[in-house]
């Protein structure tokens, strides 16, 4: 159910409605389970069957597509059987403390155990998010397939995202699931005779309390969204960009057709945009499209390819560029990063930032440094290296088209305390005067500040937030996902990535070779996009907000080390039911408090 909610071929952008009730199945079948391994088995299943059924399109993937496809499916249903054995302790430690499953489920049809329907639940919940957490971060993380994808469409509540992150969005769908799935199972066994409606009674106040939970969580959150829905925003600035859309796939079509289309988009947008009386800040074009490493090929591109160079044509054009390409960070050993490279408006390389996330089994092999890893992918898969990982948060600074008419105002970084001096003479200092006339510093609304999270890296907070927490005011991604050839990949990407707008309340910009390209605002409203599939630009004044340093900006995935440290706890306590560790029990806490006072003769004479 989870896969069919998740964005597909159907449902451009998924079911919340079905994602309500998606896990109830898999909460059913899990506490039904007798054993862990059971229970870890089912966990792996619906992981595994999402992951095929929501991610199929990696079978795509150029050259070794079924690899990707297959080692993903194998690491992905890994996490599953994990997280199910894990998820299990607290059944299990349940099990060990009252003799046996079957004394449990008597005590709690004898209403002995009011609250062991509100335990599962909350268990269960924390175990998914756990389980989320570990799938999306990290090295191996893929962060597809989660029930925060499929929540999209409802916009209200994916607004405390800028609270808990995408785990608190996760969080209340998967309570109504379970809640469901407790609620179902009542319903099928409700006793006949008098003597056990008491238990039964007590079974139904704990689910109650659950439910009415879950509908004051959906409530708040449902007020809080449309708080931040509404919420006025006004920018302090604003970005014309032209975003190119070429619909080519580098890999296939090769470095100069791609150039060549995304010249001819580009010149036209640009005429487009001036005629209106707008003039372009930067042009983006996507992920991937320069072959050539840089910085060694800069002078190549200065006059290649074709007859107009690529630097002869930004220049003309006299426009910033940000263009996705590679650098050779360390020529002797041959490591190539996936590169974001800007241009400066006379055609000049000016700079790199690289891929910092790389996607693992397609991008960089982990262990590839391994000589057997290497033998293996070189003789099984056909290829054995990758890109290297960036090790550089970068930021991007443009001017805004008439900054050099900007003047400095007096009120941007002034000091907090200063001073106004006269001689003895009663006399200023020209000096100081001059503090007081011109700021005589950069006028911030001049430039903008942006990073460029490149590809999938839009789905990952362990880049996204460093780079805004530095400085980034706009996230600019670039992204080739033409090779996936399905549209439910290039909106599962956007999906993902939206959250982000959310999150740091800040403005994303996507410019994919064949989509999704968008603009999103901070409250994840869709301000302008291109159809997927097609060539095309997108002509835009992008509005840029001031920072807010939101709770999830401060605090990052806290929701998520909260489950993780109550999966910890139980696990522990099941580890020393098992090996009969006793646990001491603190019974009473003194506090004793001495204090000492300066001892007089009166006192001691006293004594």
């Amino acid at each position: 159910m989870l896969a069919a909610a998740i964005s597909n071929e159907v449902l451009a952008f998924g079911s919340p409605l079905l994602a309500l009730f998606c896990l109830a199945p898999l909460y059913t079948a899990f506490y039904g389970s007798r054993s862990a391994s059971r229970a870890a088995l089912i966990f792996s299943v619906q992981i595994l069957t999402t992951h095929l059924i929501s991610s199929f399109w990696l079978a795509n993937f150029h050259g070794f597509a079924v690899f990707t496809l297959g080692a993903s499916a194998f690491g992905t249903a890994l996490e599953g059987w994990m997280c199910g054995f894990v998820a299990y302790s607290m059944p299990f430690l349940t099990e060990r403390r009252l003799g046996s499953r079957k004394t449990a489920d008597m005590m709690e049809s004898a209403g002995l155990r009011p609250f062991s329907a509100a335990g599962r639940i909350l268990w269960f919940t924390a175990s998914w998010i756990f389980y989320e957490w570990i799938k999306s971060t990290g090295a191996m993380g893929y962060p597809w397939g989660t029930v925060s994808m499929a929540a999209y469409r409802w916009l209200v509540f994916r607004q405390i995202a800028d609270v808990t992150g995408v785990w608190g969005v996760s969080a209340i769908y998967v309570l109504v699931s379970c809640v469901t799935a407790e609620a179902v199972a009542l319903i099928g066994s409700k006793p006949s005779d008098t003597h056990s409606m008491e238990g039964y009674g007590a079974r139904c106040m704990a689910v109650r309390q659950c439910a009415r939970l879950t509908l004051a969580l959906f409530a708040v959150s449902g007020l809080y969204g449309l708080a931040q829905v509404l919420a006025p925003r006004m920018p302090v600035k604003h970005m014309n960009i032209v975003l190119v859309q070429q619909n080519r796939d580098p890999w296939e079509s090769g470095e100069n057709d791609s150039i060549r289309i995304s010249k001819s988009i580009t010149e036209g947008a640009v005429a487009a945009m001036r005629e209106s009386g707008m003039e372009p800040d930067l042009v983006l074009w996507s992920e991937g499209i320069l072959d050539r490493a840089f910085p060694g090929s800069r002078t190549y591109y200065e006059h290649n390819p074709g007859d107009e160079g690529l630097g002869e044509f930004i220049k003309r054009m006299g426009i910033p560029f940000v263009i996705g390409g590679s650098t050779r960070v360390n020529p002797e050993k041959k490591h190539t990063s996936n590169s974001a490279i800007l241009f400066d408006k006379n055609g000049k390389y000016s700079g790199f930032y690289s891929k910092i996330h790389l996607v693992p089994f397609a991008e960089v092999i982990p262990y590839g440094e391994n000589p057997l890893m290497r033998m293996f992918m070189s003789r099984v898969v056909g290829f054995s290296s990758g890109w290297t990982p960036g090790n550089q948060l970068v930021l991007f600074k443009v001017p805004l088209s008439g900054a050099s008419s900007y003047t400095a105002p007096l009120e941007y970084n002034r000091p907090l305390y200063d001073e106004i001096a006269l001689s003895e003479k009663g006399l200023s200092s020209s000096k100081d005067t001059e503090r007081f006339i011109t700021s005589g510093q950069e006028n911030p609304d001049a430039f903008v500040r942006f990073s460029v999270p490149i590809c999938f890296e839009d789905a990952f907070n362990d880049v996204c937030r460093r780079l805004y927490n530095m400085g980034s005011e706009v996230f600019l991604n670039i992204t080739n996902d033409s090779w996936s050839l399905t549209p439910s990949s290039e909106y599962q990407h956007y999906i993902a990535a939206s959250y982000r707008a959310i999150e740091y309340r800040t403005t994303l910009v996507r410019c994919a070779n064949s989509g999704y390209s968008v603009v999103v605002d901070p409250a994840g409203r869709v301000l302008a996009d291109l159809d997927v599939f097609t060539e095309g630009s997108l002509c835009y004044n992008v509005p840029v907000y001031k920072r807010a340093r939101t709770i999830y900006a401060r605090s990052g995935d806290w929701l998520a080390y909260c489950a993780l440290s109550c999966i910890a706890l139980c696990m522990i306590m099941a580890f020393c039911n098992v090996h009969g560790i006793r646990i001491p029990r603190i019974k009473k806490i003194q506090i004793i408090v001495t204090a000492a006072a300066p001892r007089t003769g009166n006192v001691i004479g006293g004594e």
